[in-house]
């Protein structure tokens, strides 16, 4: 997992946060260091593009998330649904957390609370994954055989990159688009 998310492409698997089609929504002005508020949310929202929509964060994102919400009139609406614990209790009931109506992953692989990475929008179906021939594996009983221990080993030869190589420009507007958003570095 960590080579899809931050992989260089050299001898691994390109990440998405090194690929050339990322698109790193700005902060907004006056964002307080290591925050994510609503603004952020639609906007990376409104900069996607594809059709399976994943959101991948860090856990530590999480307390922001649970204090966010959209002002409706002199109330407020919350914004993170998250999943029901038991099946009767959780604030949507449901079988998983959404956000924007998109399903959220927490992933350690994801960068910590302000940084690049820390949450992202993609579309999974638009990242590429080959694997060459199949997992080979081996046992030995030698390298550990003071311990009285069995080795196994398995080696699996894969690469992967997005399927775009560069963000698409729309015809009317000039934010780019991408099935990969990432929101910038808040400090």
């Amino acid at each position: 997992q960590d080579a899809v998310i931050n992989g260089s492409g050299a001898g691994r698997p390109q990440g998405i946060l090194n690929s050339p089609a990322l698109v790193t929504q700005a902060a907004e002005g006056g964002q307080a260091a290591g925050s994510i508020v609503w603004e952020n949310i639609k906007k990376m929202w409104a900069r996607y593009i594809g059709g399976s929509p994943l959101w991948l964060i860090n856990r530590d994102i999480v307390p922001e998330l649970y204090g966010m919400s959209q002002a409706v009139g002199t109330g407020g609406a919350p914004v993170y649904l998250p999943a029901s614990q038991s099946g009767t209790d959780g604030a949507a009931k449901a079988p998983m957390n959404s956000l924007m109506g998109a399903r959220v992953i927490e992933l350690e692989q994801c960068a910590t609370l302000g940084t690049v990475g820390d949450i992202m929008l993609i579309d999974p179906l638009e990242y590429v994954l080959a694997r060459k021939g199949a997992i080979q594996t081996a046992m030995s009983i030698h390298v550990q055989f003071l311990q009285d221990e069995t080795v196994l080993r398995s080696v699996a030869r894969v690469d992967g990159q997005t399927g775009l190589n560069s963000p698409v420009t729309p015809f009317k507007g000039s934010a780019t688009r991408s099935p990969f958003v990432a929101l910038a570095t808040r400090s």
